[in-house]
């Protein structure tokens, strides 16, 4: 993380982006978003007078003193019993690192005297009593039962301590009283300095909380054993520390989520910014991330917009922009790694950007069922939705089961959001993405198979993932280099369409000769597993199972769907004049099980030529 950390910092002073450094031992407070924080407004006695929300806009510019993990001031997490080494521990050493260099009659020094008369027993009794007098019941309960974020402040002072004007000073102060401690070694960016013998600092970044920028821990063994825990490993001097903390802070400032970051996932964030940075940079995250906006903007359209803007400013500087791209993720309390990293050009973003779009629209023409307010069925042409990358693993990491005639999901920790940005910016490997196929043909069979035999049943109303899943197949066939114009055109393909022909058949015979009856299953979908495994076998099996209905159509005649039944045996026999001039896979392999499944999805428009200009036109 430090040297994508250092490419950021260059690019900021390049930039000439100002920074402010806030001291190691200082944290930000948790997102009101997601953690209201209570404001105690305390008396200089010591005495609580009353509690408030902090305003939301006022909570991120705010900090506190954290030497250890739990403990802090002015603002911590609740607890009764956290507050007596609170008042007792954490008090005397913020003010041993601020006395020296503090006045009696400003804010902080006002504060200070405060918080040395406060017993920890009655300040719990008069913070239950105000939180129950100020709120009602139930948000009074969970204030008092979850560790609440508090943050406290002196009444009548020119500026409150929940001020940016007194949170500098309080960083002054620390920074005044701070006595380094160096090593023998140099540090490696910056030569003319020593490192430090102390821990990194921490940072707190939205979705993976408090990090240290590196942090090797002494419960290590092997660690220990050559003498490398902590700062020892690395070397780093002051002003380095100071550079990459004050650049990870800038980068995951909640103004610039979709632009220098975005969240990839519950424990992974994702950093995207151009080499040469504007103050106000591109929303490059929001490309691989998803929009953070309310909008129906689509994967293509944010590329775009983006790659605009990027280009825009590559010819003001006279030459292509460099794009620097890494992923951090969480692998347990203690570590955070980074597990992807990408340095590519806004031409190659571009390409790629252009061949993802292309690979989730490389699917036949596809129509589903949908009720319209009067509860009446009709069919639409669907329209293929292009996943952002980072999403795609949730797909990917679906298992469809079926268990008593139901289909069930649940999610397996397989793939990473990294393999989306793999699959979008890294160079090609057959061998990765035959692996991403063939995994995710295993985990979503049953859902592609339950799927086919309800378009059999002409029954997908209340199916879900008909814009998405077709697509992954899409995407993955194109990038094993299977575009539609020759996929369509391959046995597996055509094999598919051969079943989903034999269940129109079927399915009319039954709505015309047994219209009363359970329409059973149908027999091209119910050998939909067989033909994965064995084409020629299951063919032969089915032109068996036909017999009957071949008899049936040669005498049916006069009745609308005699229309119907005709316009079907036209595609069937010219699908088994293509399939009689085809090599058949002896055991499909993902790709053409794949191809199956789409078949037998695809749309059926009046000809075989329309069918291709249409779908060419995706």
């Amino acid at each position: 993380m430090i040297d994508e950390l250092f490419k950021a910092a260059d690019a900021m002073t390049r930039a000439e982006i100002p920074g402010y450094d806030w001291h190691f031992s200082l944290s930000s407070l948790p997102s009101a978003d997601k953690t209201p924080c209570l404001r105690i407004w305390l008396l200089d006695d010591g005495h609580i007078k009353t509690v408030e929300w902090l305003p939301d806009g006022l909570t991120k510019e705010l900090w506190k003193f954290e030497p250890n993990n739990g403990f802090s001031l002015p603002g911590f997490n609740y607890s009764s019993g956290k507050l007596k080494k609170i008042f007792g521990e954490t008090r005397a050493e913020l003010e041993k690192r601020c006395n020296d260099n503090l006045t009696p009659d400003e804010t902080l020094g006002r504060f200070f005297n405060a918080l040395k008369l406060i017993d920890p027993e009655t300040f719990q009794n008069e913070f239950e009593q105000k939180v129950r007098g100020v709120f009602d019941r139930p948000t009074a309960d969970k204030l008092l039962s979850s560790n609440a974020s508090v943050f406290l402040d002196i009444t009548d002072c020119e500026y409150p301590v929940a001020s940016q004007v007194i949170m500098r000073r309080l960083n002054e102060l620390l920074w005044l009283s701070y006595k380094p401690k160096h090593t023998n070694n140099a540090d490696p960016y910056n030569p003319k300095e020593l490192g430090l013998d102390e821990p990194f600092p921490r940072v707190l970044l939205p979705s993976l909380k408090v990090i240290r920028l590196r942090s090797q821990v002494e419960e290590v063994p092997a660690q220990t054993r050559y003498d490398r825990c902590e700062s020892k490993g690395f070397p780093l001097g002051l002003e380095s520390r100071k550079r990459i903390k004050r650049t990870l802070e800038w980068l995951s400032a909640e103004e610039r989520i979709s632009r220098t970051f975005g969240i990839a996932g519950k424990q992974e964030i994702l950093f995207a910014y151009p080499s040469e940075l504007p103050a106000e940079p591109p929303e490059l995250a929001e490309c691989f991330c998803g929009s953070s906006r309310d909008d129906e903007s689509t994967f293509a359209d944010i590329a775009a917009s983006v790659i605009g803007q990027l280009k825009g400013q590559g010819e003001e500087a006279e030459k292509d922009v460099a794009l620097e791209i890494f992923s951090l993720r969480k692998m347990d309390q203690a570590r955070t790694k980074v597990v992807y990293y990408r340095n590519t050009s806004v031409d190659s973003l571009e390409a790629a950007s252009r061949d993802w779009d292309a690979g989730f629209k490389n699917i036949p023409l596809l129509t589903w069922n949908r009720k319209d307010n009067k509860g009446k069925t009709f069919s639409f042409l669907a329209k293929p939705q292009t996943l952002f990358p980072v999403k795609l693993h949730k797909i990917l990491n679906t298992v469809w089961t079926l268990s008593s005639s139901e289909i069930k999901q649940s999610k397996v920790k397989l793939f990473e959001p990294s393999t989306g940005l793999r699959l979008l910016l890294d160079t090609p490997e057959a061998a990765h993405t035959a692996y991403v196929m063939e995994r995710f043909l295993s985990h979503s069979q049953t859902y592609f198979v339950t799927l086919c035999r309800a378009k059999g049943r002409d029954e997908t109303t209340d199916f879900k993932n008909l814009v998405t899943y077709p697509g992954v197949f899409g995407l993955l066939l194109y990038k094993l280099g299977k575009t539609k114009e020759h996929y369509m055109n391959e046995s597996a393909f055509q094999l598919g369409r051969f079943l989903r022909v034999a269940d129109e058949i079927h399915r009319l015979y039954c709505e015309v000769v047994r219209p009363d009856d359970r329409l059973p299953e149908l027999c091209g979908s119910s050998l939909l597993i067989p033909m994965l495994e064995s084409p020629l076998r299951t063919f032969n099996q089915l032109t068996v199972r036909v017999i009957p209905y071949l008899k049936w159509v040669k005498r049916f005649r006069g009745q609308e769907e005699s229309r119907q039944v005709r316009d079907w045996m036209d595609h069937w026999t010219t699908i088994v004049d293509k399939l009689y001039k085809l090599s058949w896979p002896t055991k499909p392999s993902p790709e053409e099980r794949a191809q199956i499944f789409l078949g037998y999805l695809s749309s059926f428009p009046k000809s075989e030529n329309e069918t291709t200009e249409k779908e060419g036109t995706l």
